[in-house]
């Protein structure tokens, strides 16, 4: 019982790390707060807050982790 809550859990964990992957990627790239978090329906503070702190060694790190997890899932 308690293996299906992680797993559940852990679901819904993936897309919100992708999606931080993803604004640090595009924020590495150039692009602009706002423009960033008009495309992730997020507040610029929230971009701002999620991708401040992320270095390529951190978003490294987390790709390694979604890999090992089996991402990108196979649908």
């Amino acid at each position: 019982m308690l293996a299906r809550v992680w797993r559940a859990a852990w679901r819904l964990e993936q897309p919100e790390k992708e999606r931080d992957r993803a604004l640090a990627s595009a924020r590495a790239g150039g692009v602009s707060v706002r423009k960033a978090a008009k495309a992730a329906g997020l507040s610029p503070t929230r971009v701002h807050q999620l991708t401040k702190d992320a270095s390529a060694d951190v978003q490294e790190a987390v790709l390694a982790e979604l890999r090992a997890a089996g991402w990108p899932a196979a649908y």
